[in-house]
Parts: C-alpha cells; sequence; structure tokens
C-alpha cells in the first residue's frame, strides 16, 4: 500500500486584525479630534477596510489635516506615489447634491494636502491590501469648522461664507480663498466685501494664485471656477475681468474705484485647486504726491523767468530807440 502525504498551508493571518474599525463622528460629541489607522503608530492588520463618516450640522464643514502617512506600496517610490490602484490607500469621499464623489485617493508616504467639505458630510475611507511590519499608517486631525477655514476679517451674516474688512480697524491685511492652502471645497461660494473711508481706494495683489478655470474670461460656460471683482454690492461689474488658472508675475493686482470694493470666490463640483493667498490694503487717493507739486512749481517759475528775460530784453531795445530819435 502506498501512501500519499500532502502538506496544506493556511494563510496566516495579520498580527492583531481588527473585526471593526468604522466610526460614526458627529459634531454634536465634540468639534475636534483625531482619527488613525488601527493600532497606530504599531503596523496596521493587512485585508480591512476602516470607514470614517463624519457629520456636522448647519452650516458646518468638515475640515481634514493629515499629520502622518505611511502607508504600504509596492509600486515604486513611496515618497511620490502615482498609481494607488495596487496599494494600501486612503480615499476622500465628498457629497453634492446627495451623492457620493471621490475627491481624492492617497497612498505611500507623501503626506496630503488638508481637505474640506463642501456640505456637512465626509467620508474616509481606509483600505489595507497587505499585511506589512515596517510600516506605521496614518494619522489625521479633524474639525468641524463654520468659518471655512478662512481666519481673517469679520464673519457677515448676509452670507454662508462671507467677510468684511473695514479700514476703520485695519489699514492692510490678508485673505484667502476657504481652507487655503488646502484644497478649497468644491461648490463653495464665499465673498470679501472691503469698506474703506471717504478718499480711499482698496488695492489688492494676489502673490500666490491657483484656481482651477480656462481662461481669459473663466465664465461658467466653460465649467470654471473663478474671482470676480465689483465696485457694487449686488451686481456683476462687467468691466472688471475674472481670474482663474495659475496666475504668476507681477501682474495680479486689483484697485477699486471708490472706497467699496467685493471680491467674489466661486466653485463649482468638479475640479479644485489649492487657491488664492491675497494682500489688501486702504489708500488715500486725493492727495497728491509731493514731487508732482515740485515739478509743477519748478515749470511755473521757470515760464515766469523765461517771460521776465525776455520783457526785460524788450524793454532794453525801446530805450536805446528812443535815446538814440531824442539825439
Amino acid at each position: 500500500m502506498q501512501c500519499i502525504y500532502a502538506t496544506f498551508y493556511r494563510r496566516k493571518p495579520s498580527p492583531g486584525k481588527a473585526t471593526n474599525c468604522n466610526r460614526h463622528i458627529s459634531s454634536a460629541d465634540g468639534k475636534n479630534g483625531t482619527i488613525t489607522s488601527p493600532n497606530y503608530p504599531n503596523p496596521y492588520p493587512g485585508d480591512i477596510t476602516c470607514r470614517f463618516t463624519f457629520e456636522g450640522s448647519g452650516p458646518e464643514r468638515v475640515q481634514l489635516r493629515f499629520t502622518h502617512m505611511d502607508l504600504y506600496f509596492p509600486g515604486g517610490n513611496a515618497a511620490d506615489p502615482h498609481d494607488c490602484q495596487a496599494a494600501d490607500s486612503v480615499t476622500i469621499t465628498i457629497y453634492i447634491d446627495g451623492e457620493a464623489t471621490d475627491l481624492d485617493t492617497k497612498c505611500g508616504r507623501k503626506l496630503p494636502p488638508m481637505y474640506m467639505s463642501n456640505e456637512q458630510r465626509m467620508t474616509v475611507t481606509f483600505r489595507s491590501l497587505t499585511y506589512s511590519h515596517t510600516v506605521t499608517g496614518f494619522q489625521a486631525d479633524y474639525a468641524f469648522v463654520r468659518n471655512f477655514g478662512i481666519n481673517t476679517g469679520e464673519p457677515d451674516s448676509r452670507y454662508l461664507c462671507g467677510f468684511n474688512y473695514k479700514s476703520t480697524l485695519a489699514q492692510d491685511g490678508v485673505f484667502t480663498s476657504p481652507n487655503y492652502p488646502g484644497k478649497y471645497p468644491r461648490n463653495t461660494e464665499c465673498h470679501y466685501l472691503f469698506y474703506g473711508q471717504k478718499g480711499q481706494k482698496v488695492i489688492i495683489d494676489f502673490p500666490k494664485f491657483e484656481v482651477d478655470g480656462i481662461q481669459p474670461k473663466c465664465e461658467e460656460e466653460t465649467k470654471s471656477d473663478y474671482v470676480a471683482f465689483s465696485n457694487f454690492f449686488t451686481t456683476r461689474d462687467r468691466k472688471m475681468d475674472r481670474y482663474c488658472g495659475l496666475r504668476t508675475g507681477k501682474n495680479n493686482t486689483v484697485k477699486s474705484d471708490g472706497e467699496f470694493f467685493k471680491v467674489t470666490f466661486k466653485s463649482n463640483g468638479i475640479y479644485d485647486a489649492h487657491g488664492f493667498q491675497a494682500k489688501y490694503r486702504f489708500e488715500k487717493t486725493n492727495v497728491k504726491p509731493v514731487y508732482e507739486t515740485n515739478s509743477q512749481a519748478e515749470i511755473y517759475t521757470a515760464g515766469n523767468s523765461r517771460s521776465l528775460h525776455e520783457y526785460s530784453q524788450q524793454w532794453t531795445s525801446i530805450l536805446c530807440l528812443l535815446v538814440f530819435f531824442m539825439l
């Protein structure tokens, strides 16, 4: 009788595999906190999926900032990953008109940008395909915010996202797109209103500007996000161009006609970018520069000197003629 021996290998389970790592996080329980991969900062289990569901209330938005990222990445340079399909990953999901939309998927060791939801909800999904004893997972801080991540100006209750800047409080300052320097939220409109004193104008410079859109008109028909400018409170100022795209260089300065100025940022539900950082200042316009007044005075004095010299020459000639005839 011949015996046949067979050896069967069973897949070794990953150490410390979590049976349920899903979390529902409500702003009613706290306005900020931290989420991590299972076992963080130790290696996480393989073959798991964890969902973190955030739910705010009213005008709250979810802001997410990753502070650590170290996920298993077999496809090349983990410090600069480009394809997360076969790697462990984190996916950010937002909701546009009630429909779930994947905002971004990240993997490897590169720290993701800061994200913000366009409404009260956001979902973060962590997927682990393989166990590795060398990776440490991820950590991210979250916050439920009402100011859209804009920390300057006075909130304007007339808008969901609106801020006032008054020269009586500050003659200059900074304002940004929502969630800057992270990616701005989709389907969002923010208004920045500037109130100068009589005789002042508003001057705005954009040292950093990256808003998804097609130049030069940046219209809704081209599915462009944009920044618009107006000297009026409610109507569009068609003589002022909209800004979109990647703007670099020195030609990023806008000036108001009078003491009031309005800047509007608007994004659609399709694409996103890192937004803008802007500097504003209020300047007096009814005082002429000193050098201009001096120049005019010099021209006036020089003109009078020439006229007096000409007159003296004429009178000298007349006197000489009179003396000649008297002789």
